[in-house]
């Protein structure tokens, strides 16, 4: 009649991080115990369709040749670190990586509304855009809108973010249209265009270098 039984639960201890490999369908919220996450997908994109939430301070790592695809309808990805816990994407071991393409719109009614977050959070080392919007950097994979139909991946709202030695900042992949509020910004060390965006883009850039 006395339970005598052992009871476990093992944690992670902080530092040892995270490796990602398969693709995200859960709605997963990573924190400092988690970091760093080290993203490391058997196909060029690790695919996220679902929400996916960053804490501060938390750093990704991303493989050689890497990308992140968003490809979920009206999902959305938030990445709110502040001032004394920034949040950084960068390539594994100084590698360049992809960057993050968003191949789908959402039509639900305030569906986009600062569907896409980003604060206190720099990005670095990408061969390519960083935010590659309406489909994939390489053209594979799923993709929304045409060349007469809008697509608004978005709504993206940043601030206080930092873009260094990367392929571009915003690029249009397929379709027309999105809303893009940035502020507070500083960019270093580009290859491309900064800032490519398609027809109907409304772009709001302020307090930025």
């Amino acid at each position: 009649s006395v339970d005598c039984s052992t009871y476990y639960r093992i944690m992670p201890y902080e530092g040892k991080g995270t490796d990602v490999t398969a693709d995200i369908t859960a709605d997963p919220n990573w924190d400092l115990t988690d970091s760093p996450i080290r993203i490391n997908p058997s196909n060029d994109y690790l695919v996220v369709s679902s929400d996916l939430t960053i804490q501060p301070g938390v750093e990704i790592e991303i493989a050689a040749g890497k990308g992140i695809s968003f490809d979920g309808a009206c999902t959305k990805f938030t990445a709110n670190g502040n001032a004394t816990h920034p949040i950084t994407f960068t390539g594994m071991n100084g590698a360049e990586w992809l960057g993050m393409a968003f191949t789908d719109d959402c039509t639900s009614a305030g569906g986009t509304d600062d569907r896409h977050q980003f604060t206190h959070v720099s990005f670095n080392n990408t061969s390519d855009a960083v935010f590659q919007s309406g489909s994939r950097h390489d053209g594979t994979g799923p993709s929304c809108g045409s060349s007469t139909a809008d697509c608004n991946t978005g709504n993206y709202t940043m601030s206080e973010v930092s873009f260094t030695d990367v392929g571009g900042i915003f690029s249009h992949g397929s379709g027309q249209g999105t809303v893009l509020s940035m502020s507070d910004f500083t960019v270093s060390g580009v290859s491309g265009a900064c800032f490519d965006f398609a027809e109907n883009t409304v772009a709001t850039l302020m307090e930025g270098t």
